[in-house]
């Protein structure tokens, strides 16, 4: 495989096409007021909807640089890259399926209908692209690794560990938790709100299914990247969030120097388990520190 994407028959551009969308939609929504143009009502965005706006944001940018980055890593291995691929399909699928049931306002539900069939068509296309991709003939597909092996102060144990948070976290955002309570006195969810909230749902379903393929599929050296990836995605969703950060209620720890000591506590955290798997060994490729 040569560069980032050079669309050669290895290159694994279905992948980064599904990283770019997530990418593209992450930036569209982080600096667009999707509100004024979205609903029939055309109305800017109440201070509910500027917050999950921006959280929604935040996750898809999340995603897709999570995506890429271990697309990266793994692009020189068709028999990864045909595993991961499979990963980004069920993703795929279950955002198309987001996409179905959103429903055009017309007919009762949010969005408009060109952006409506829009959403549909673009989520439709990339589901039958890595279906192609994991489908095509004399695919190699990777082989699981013990989990076992290799455990300590390390990347992969920290991943371990991270993996049934973000599983509880999507069932939590999908039922267990009313998105009423991360909001500051006096604010209301709106349906256009609670449709982002659980759009957010459908994005940490696919962090999960990230960071399992990771934890069964990969080797130190991705471990280690996913970790530096999160690491550096929690840094700025820290600095993104503060600008709305008054909108959220204190049950959420984020208003004042409680965001900035959750944001330093993961860091710190990354930042060891980098270290400890260095000094380990488990890195290939890696001197010891």
């Amino acid at each position: 495989m040569g560069g980032i994407i050079d669309f050669s028959t290895d290159c694994p551009w279905q992948l980064y096409l599904f990283s770019f969308l997530h990418l593209f939609a992450g930036l569209f929504m982080y600096f667009i007021d999707v509100s004024k143009f979205m609903t029939l009502a055309g109305t800017p965005s109440t201070e509910t909807e500027s917050l999950m706006q921006r959280v929604l944001a935040l996750s898809m940018l999340y995603v897709g640089v999570l995506f890429t980055a271990i697309t990266y890593h793994n692009k020189r291995s068709a028999a990864n890259i045909t595993t991961f691929s499979n990963v980004a399909l069920s993703c795929a699928t279950a955002f198309l399926a987001s996409c179905v049931f959103t429903g055009n306002a017309s007919l009762g539900g949010i969005e408009k209908s060109w952006m409506h069939i829009g959403d549909m068509l673009t989520m439709a296309i990339l589901v039958a692209i890595l279906f192609c991709r994991v489908t095509q003939q004399g695919a190699e597909w990777a082989e699981k690794k013990a989990i076992g092996e290799g455990l300590g102060i390390n990347c992969k144990t920290l991943l371990l560990f991270f993996l049934p948070i973000t599983i509880l976290k999507f069932f939590a955002y999908t039922d267990f938790i009313d998105p009423k309570i991360i909001l500051a006195d006096g604010l209301e969810m709106t349906e256009l709100a609670h449709w982002m909230w659980t759009l957010v749902a459908v994005l940490i379903f696919e962090c999960a299914m990230a960071l399992s393929y990771t934890v069964f599929f990969d080797d130190s050296e991705g471990h280690e990247v996913v970790v530096a990836t999160m690491a550096a995605m929690t840094l700025l969703a820290g600095c993104s969030v503060y600008s709305v950060q008054g909108y959220m209620s204190s049950w959420m720890g984020m208003n004042g120097s409680g965001l900035w000591i959750k944001i330093a506590v993961m860091i710190g955290v990354c930042i060891a388990a980098v270290v400890g798997g260095r000094m380990g060994g488990h890195r290939a490729g890696y001197s010891n520190v």
